[in-house]
């Protein structure tokens, strides 16, 4: 199977860059699980419908999978707490 390209917007690689370093490498690992199938994250409901999650310890990966040009974008990264009310917030002000 042809593996995915990451997409990784510079705000979501500052979030990464400044974790603890044994969470940012289990974040890396994640990101690495997902170029070989996007297909292994929960999809999304609601206003973030479309886009997928993957769990790390109490963070959650949010990203978005092109299949045609077999990326996939993370949307953000951050604590399960906040992370999709801020990402919820980030689309509607873009909308």
């Amino acid at each position: 199977m042809i593996s995915f390209r990451p997409d990784i917007p510079p705000h979501v690689a500052d979030v990464i860059r400044v974790l603890h370093p044994e969470l940012k490498q289990l974040i890396k690992a994640a990101i690495r699980a997902i170029t070989a199938d996007p297909d292994c994250g929960e999809p999304l409901k609601r206003e973030l419908n479309g886009l997928r999650k993957n769990r790390v310890r109490r963070f959650r990966i949010v990203y978005a999978v092109d299949l045609k040009r077999r990326v996939f974008r993370l949307m953000a990264v951050g604590h399960r707490r906040s992370v999709y009310e801020e990402l919820t917030e980030r689309i509607r002000r873009k909308a």
